[in-house]
C-alpha cells in the first residue's frame, strides 16, 4: 500500500517537516510504503480554462489536459494514480492554502472528476478511454500550517484542501491546523505539534489496512458539517446554512448557547463529495452547455465589438509591450 506525501510549501519549511514526521510514523506500519513529492519541484502551468479536458471526458476520451505534454502534470498524475492514500501539507500565507496548490487543483479537479468519468462512460454504452484508476478508493489527511497564533487568519486552510480530494472521491480521515509557526524551523520546538503530525501519519497508514466501512473520521474535531467535517459555512438571508465545501443545506439552531446545524440524510447524500452530488453537477453542466450550444453560432458577431475596440494592453517586453493583440 502506497502513501504519497504532497508538500506544497518551501523546501524544508515547517509544512514539509510536519509531513516528514507523518510519513516517518507511517513507515512504521507494516505493509505501507511512503513517498514524498514537493510541488515546488514540479513545473505545472496554470489552467487556461479551455475546458478541453472536460469535453474530452464527456466524449468518451481520456480527458488529457492540452498542456500535459509540456509540463510535469502527467508525472504527478501518475504518482496520484499509483497511491492508495495521500497526505497534503500546505502553508497558509493569506487565509487559504498556497496559490501553487490551488493551481494544481484547477488543473487536476475538473479533468479528474469521478462523477463525470462515470456519467460519460454510461453515455457511451460503457466505453470510455478515461483511466479507470480514477475510481480506486483512496484516503487522505491534511496538514495546514499558519504563522499567526490565532485561527482566524487560517480559516480556509483545511477546508480548501478538499478542492483537490473531492473530485476523485478521496475520503479525508484526519486533518490538523498548526498555528504560530511563521518562521522556517519554528515547528521543531513544538513537540505537541510534531506528535500530532506523527499520529496523523499513523492514522492514515493504519486505516489503509481496514475495509471501507471501518475507515472512520479521526480528526480532533467533528466540525459543523457531518460530511467534510469543516466549519466553513455560507450564510445568506434564507433560513438555511450551506456548507461551502459540500454544498448541502442545513437548518441552524441555538442549543445551550451554541450554534448547531442539522443536515438531513437526504442532503448529505447530495454532497459534492458523493457520487450522487457529482451526477447532479454533471447534469447541471450538461444543461448549461446545451443552452450555450444553441446560440454558439452568434459568438463571432457578438465578440466583434470587443475585438475591434482598441484598448492599450500592458505586456512585458518579451511579449511586445503595449500591443493591442
Amino acid at each position: 500500500m502506497k502513501l504519497l506525501g504532497l508538500s506544497c510549501g518551501r523546501k524544508w519549511g515547517n509544512g514539509e517537516v510536519l509531513l516528514r514526521e507523518a510519513l516517518m510514523a507511517a513507515d512504521q506500519v507494516p505493509g505501507v510504503e511512503t513517498e514524498l513529492v514537493r510541488l515546488h519541484d514540479l513545473s505545472i502551468e496554470p489552467c487556461n480554462g479551455c475546458i478541453g479536458c472536460v469535453m474530452n471526458v464527456v466524449m468518451g476520451g481520456p480527458g488529457h489536459c492540452a498542456q500535459h505534454k509540456h509540463d510535469d502534470f502527467h508525472f504527478f498524475e501518475e504518482l496520484f494514480y499509483e497511491c492508495d492514500a495521500i497526505i497534503i501539507s500546505s502553508p497558509v500565507y493569506i487565509l487559504t492554502p498556497s496559490g501553487y496548490f490551488r493551481m494544481l487543483c484547477d488543473r487536476f479537479g475538473p479533468s479528474h472528476d469521478a462523477g463525470f468519468a462515470e456519467c460519460a462512460k454510461a453515455m457511451h454504452g460503457g466505453h470510455s478511454e478515461f483511466d479507470e484508476r480514477i475510481h480506486k478508493r483512496r484516503i487522505a489527511g491534511f496538514i495546514s500550517v499558519g504563522g499567526a497564533p490565532i485561527g482566524n487568519w487560517t480559516p480556509m486552510g483545511l477546508p480548501l484542501m478538499n478542492l483537490f480530494t473531492f473530485p476523485m472521491n478521496v475520503q479525508v480521515l484526519d486533518q490538523m491546523q498548526v498555528l504560530g509557526v511563521g518562521s522556517a524551523g519554528q515547528v521543531l520546538f513544538k513537540e505537541d505539534v510534531l506528535r500530532r503530525a506523527a499520529q496523523l501519519g499513523q492514522n492514515i497508514a493504519q486505516a489503509l489496512a481496514k475495509p471501507p466501512e471501518l475507515q472512520k473520521w479521526m480528526g480532533d474535531e467533528q466540525g459543523t458539517c457531518p460530511v467534510c467535517h469543516n466549519g466553513l459555512m455560507v450564510v445568506g438571508k434564507s433560513p438555511t446554512i450551506e456548507c461551502a465545501i459540500c454544498g448541502i443545506q442545513g437548518t441552524p439552531r441555538i442549543e445551550n448557547g451554541l450554534l448547531e446545524v442539522t443536515f438531513t440524510s437526504e442532503e448529505q447524500q447530495k454532497s459534492r463529495l458523493s457520487m450522487e452530488g457529482k451526477r447532479i453537477h454533471f447534469r447541471e453542466i450538461g444543461e448549461v452547455t446545451q443552452e450555450f450550444f444553441a446560440v454558439k453560432h452568434e459568438v463571432p458577431a457578438r465578440m466583434a465589438k470587443y475585438k475591434t475596440y482598441k484598448i492599450k494592453m500592458a505586456k512585458p517586453a518579451r511579449l511586445e509591450t503595449l500591443t493591442t493583440k
